[in-house]
């Protein structure tokens, strides 16, 4: 509608329009490609936030949207790297449970509970993913990412509380294309090549294949010894002098058939394979209480080679031999490692009867990962492996009318069955060997769960006049889980502490209304203002990461369901000639029974529970600026500002708080356990980011064109720990990202140098205690805090790049 908009013969009179039509005639395509490529830099892209296509500027939600072109701008393949582009987003991967911590406007889930639902979580081409480690998926050959913020109940299958990131890959195209890309990272040193293929194969039946392959040494530096005796006498070496790096290996398929106007099919099917050397492969070790000297941990002392700085720099070492290969689930060869198997399946089908459109989703995903972690560094073995098993079926059925009423209606059902498995040992304590059980593990459970999801919804769209649509609706979710744990023998010297034979099951059950209600205005063409209301939901469940120890109950890994209600309104606009977008969104949601985690590292326990009340209110403004009179030039820039308020909250104290230091609630035998959280920002909730940028594109000589672009992000200090320690803040920092690049005729051929984080900025995204480093008198006036391992993202990288096109 925007490009028809903006051809001259639709703006003239109906008797002058036979000769504007026929005076256009001639440089109608040439002027269609403009305006398509002004769009494309306006950030105006189709979407599909309310399961309809229609433009960016014109959906009623509050939605980021970026075109896999713009995606492809910063070499942007992995989930995490949208933090950068998307304020008050902060997300990266982590050692236990999900893998993985992301937050949007202060809401998130961490990586703690492997049990959780993520409250951001993913749909890939329609198929739900709420586990996490998703975030590990390798993203390439992208038709575009829409990041939707808030509930989202109504429009993606499965109902979320913080927000979703929805991903679309490309389709088939109509006339055989193929293209071929490869770039090399310096600080990385990172190697990797994408291939694309595709076209019809038949009148009807179109293909199209796409692969990614990478491998890299790492951008941190590994400060281990050559040679480390621990306590045991044993020998613990390095991997490698560089930590961070890995293999990735992806491919998919897509077929599309599409026999007649009436009906289509589209099948997607991939996998995707990684190692690295685990989640722990990028900590830094930060000292408790302002320390510039790394703690003991139960009388070992702290390796000549950590420091207490979040520098890139970092000692790791693989776990002695003898302790990985006796009885120690997942070890493998004592090195830290992570591999990550994933496939899935997607068959979209379509039918058109005119009055109704009919849609069915039937989706298959499966990930296997196992995982060594260490987060204590070379010295002492605060180690831990796990098995992550996860199956999940899933359809999908969607009803919409097309009547010429006024009135429409979507509805339809969504059903998905899950398994789920997640084992884990663990080898905390150096003590000599168990010959009665042949091993060193401290403790070694079995883990997991079985789920069922089913849901119906239903939205009416009632267009009230030219300017005045109203819809409203509701879903109805029911979820099921069981889930159980079982701990395993281990080392005898624990028997007491982490006995065999516990067997733990819970069986749960709720169901949850979510409604919505939309009213937007569209003054002219170019503006469109909305109001909505919203409540989402998210399951509760059973803690299946809790420690098992003898005083273990079912009721203490009990959690309840997360819901999210409030309001939230936008004003979109297309101004200036339409050389300029300016949008703007106002939120407030509370969010009841936030489910949190919190680790015990004295314990070794992970806690689950839910927080009373999270407020969240702010406001967001983006918008992007093609001036014509300047051709080539384009300016973006967005701005984040998020109040986000714990209320009717008390948890959890951090390990070694003080009764001074606010460890005064909930008594029990003369010591506090709870702090009071109400009034107090949540953690990953920076109160201000933006990001400014431009870039500009100019005709060298001949057929050769050339780009340069530069984006500055900027995001406020926030709390990365559960418990808010006062010694865990990520200050505000600033990252550059630039680009330029030469391109040869009708882009057949790009060459690119790439720079992201080019300020080096080393950012926290979350971190957890180090056990029994500290952690101690937590609710007496004497107190000891305990050293952190912090999960750190990637710094500086600059990449070369090669693209052709066919």
């Amino acid at each position: 509608m925007a490009l028809a908009a903006a051809l001259p013969a639709l703006a003239q009179e109906a008797d002058g329009q036979v000769q504007a039509d026929a005076a256009a005639a001639a440089g109608a395509a040439p002027a269609a490609e403009e305006d398509a490529e002004r769009l494309r830099r306006l950030g105006i892209v189709t979407v599909t936030a309310r399961r309809r296509e229609e433009s960016l500027q014109d959906a009623p939600v509050a939605i980021t949207a970026f075109s896999g072109e713009g995606l492809e701008d910063y070499a942007v393949t992995r989930f995490q790297d949208l933090s950068t582009l998307v304020p008050t987003m902060v997300a990266g991967k982590a050692a236990s449970g999900s893998s993985a911590s992301i937050f949007l406007r202060g809401v998130g889930s961490t990586a703690l509970s492997a049990g959780f639902d993520q409250s951001v979580s993913f749909i890939i081409d329609g198929m739900p993913m709420s586990r996490g480690r998703e975030i590990s998926l390798a993203q390439y050959d992208i038709e575009r990412v829409e990041v939707l913020k808030g509930p989202q109940a109504l429009f993606y299958g499965k109902n979320t509380t913080g927000g979703l990131i929805s991903v679309v890959t490309k389709s088939p195209t109509d006339e055989f294309e193929a293209s071929a890309k490869t770039g090399y990272g310096f600080e990385a040193r990172e190697i990797y090549g994408e291939g694309i293929i595709s076209g019809p194969l038949t009148d009807s039946l179109r293909a199209r294949l796409a692969v990614r392959l990478s491998e890299s040494d790492g951008a941190f530096t590994n400060t281990a010894a050559a040679s480390y005796t621990d306590p045991l006498g044993m020998t613990r070496s390095p991997v490698a002098s560089r930590r961070g790096g890995g293999e990735t290996a992806s491919g998919r398929l897509t077929l599309a058939y599409e026999p007649n106007d009436m009906f289509d099919l589209e099948f997607k099917a991939g996998i995707t394979k990684v190692e690295d050397g685990g989640p722990t492969d990028v900590l830094e070790r930060i000292c408790g209480s302002g320390r510039t000297t790394p703690a003991s941990a139960n009388g070992v002392p702290p390796s000549p080679n950590a420091d207490c700085r979040i520098d890139g720099r970092s000692d790791s070492s693989r776990l002695p031999p003898e302790v990985a290969s006796a009885n120690y689930r997942y070890a493998r060869d004592g090195a830290m490692y992570a591999k990550f198997d994933s496939s899935f399946a997607v068959l979209t089908g379509n039918l058109d009867f005119d009055k109704l459109g009919v849609s069915s989703i039937t989706s298959f995903y499966q990930f296997e990962q196992t995982d060594l972690n260490n987060v204590s560094g070379e010295a002492y073995p605060a180690s831990f492996s796990q098995l992550a098993d996860f199956s999940q079926f899933s359809q999908e059925l969607r009803f919409q009318t097309r009547y010429d009423s006024p009135l429409n209606f979507m509805f339809g059902a969504f059903f998905a069955n899950s398994e789920f498995t997640f084992n884990t040992d663990a080898y905390i304590f150096p003590v000599p060997f168990d010959p009665l059980n042949g091993t060193y593990v401290t403790f070694k459970r079995d883990n997991g769960f079985e789920g069922d999801a089913l849901s119906f919804f239903v939205e009416g769209t009632f267009d009230i006049s030219d300017q005045w649509e109203f819809s409203g609706g509701a879903r109805w979710s029911q979820e099921e889980r069981d889930s159980y744990q079982r701990s395993l023998p281990a080392h005898i010297a624990f028997a007491a502490a982490f006995p065999g034979n516990i067997s733990l099951e819970d069986s749960f059950k709720d169901e949850n209304i979510s409604p919505q209600a939309t009213l937007r205005w569209k003054p002219s063409a170019n503006v469109s203002v909305y109001g909505a209301y919203k409540e989402g939901f998210k399951t509760g469940g059973y803690n299946i990461s809790q420690a098992l120890t003898p005083l273990a109950t079912v009721e203490a890994g009990q959690y309840d369901s997360e819901t999210a209600k409030g309001f939230e309104a936008g004003v979109r606009s297309l101004l200036f000639n339409d050389s300029l977008t300016l949008n703007a969104t106002v939120y407030d949601y509370t969010y009841e029974n936030l489910q949190v985690q919190v680790f015990d590292p004295v314990s070794v326990s992970l806690i689950a529970d839910n927080a009373g009340e999270l407020e969240t209110k702010g406001i967001e403004i983006d918008f992007n600026w093609v001036p014509r009179e300047l051709s080539g030039l384009s300016v973006r820039g967005a701005f984040a500002y998020n109040d986000a308020k714990y209320q009717n909250y008390i948890g959890q104290c951090y390990g070694g708080q003080t009764v001074a230091q606010g460890c005064n609630q909930v008594n029990v035998g003369g010591v506090f356990q709870s702090q009071d959280y109400s009034g107090r920002r949540p953690p990953k909730a920076p109160e201000t980011a933006g990001r400014l940028g431009a870039s500009y594109e100019f005709p060298v000589f001949g057929d050769l064109t050339a780009s340069v672009s530069a984006d500055a992000s900027y995001t406020g200090k926030y709390n990365f720990t559960d418990t808010l320690r006062p010694d865990a803040v990520q200050d505000s920092f600033t990252r550059i990202d630039a680009a330029a690049r030469l391109m040869g005729r009708d882009n057949r051929w790009e060459l690119s140098l790439i720079g992201r984080n080019l300020t080096e900025e080393f950012v926290v995204t979350s971190a957890n205690d180090i056990p029994f480093s500290g952690g101690i008198g937590t609710g007496t006036t004497t107190g000891v805090t305990a050293d952190m391992s912090a999960f750190v993202e990637n710094p500086r990288e600059i990449y070369l790049e090669l693209a052709v096109r066919f």
